[in-house]
């Protein structure tokens, strides 16, 4: 059975969570990589919650449904640590928050996971493609634990 790698994002509509997920997925069969993506939403409405499931592995994948045992969960948005406790079992949690652990407890509680940050909100307002920098640090964090 091959080894099939979990990734989970949480975002709301307009944090451009769909741009992530679609640049890393783009990047991962680029690298020769099957990859399986979808999206969950909530009801239609403003500020929505959007999940979005990836599955990545070096041969097919079989497995379809919810991810539930994530490796990396990845929170565009700090707050939306407080609903989503399952992802919080991931062994890698990328949040978008200034590099505080004190902020991430406050919203989540103990979280047992290795936690990193990047503020997303700076990158923004210095203009850079914070899109690309999500991304990096996710295949970083996904193949430095690739073993």
């Amino acid at each position: 059975m091959p080894e099939v790698r979990e990734i989970i994002f949480y975002g709301k509509s307009g944090d451009g969570v769909h741009a992530v997920a679609d640049q890393l997925v783009q990047r991962l069969i680029r690298q020769g990589f099957y990859v399986i993506s979808y999206p969950e939403y909530d009801p239609e409405r403003r500020e929505t919650l959007a999940k979005i499931h990836v599955r990545v592995s070096k041969e097919p994948i079989h497995v379809r449904g919810p991810v539930m045992n994530p490796e990396i969960a990845v929170f565009l948005d700090v707050r939306l640590l407080r609903d989503n406790q399952e992802a919080l079992s991931a062994r890698k949690i990328i949040v978008n928050a200034p590099p505080s652990r004190e902020l991430v407890t406050k919203y989540a509680g103990n979280v047992n996971g290795e936690v990193i940050s990047i503020n997303l909100n700076e990158l923004r307002r210095a203009g850079t493609d914070y899109t690309a920098q999500v991304v990096n640090l996710i295949i970083d964090t996904l193949f430095n634990s690739y073993t």
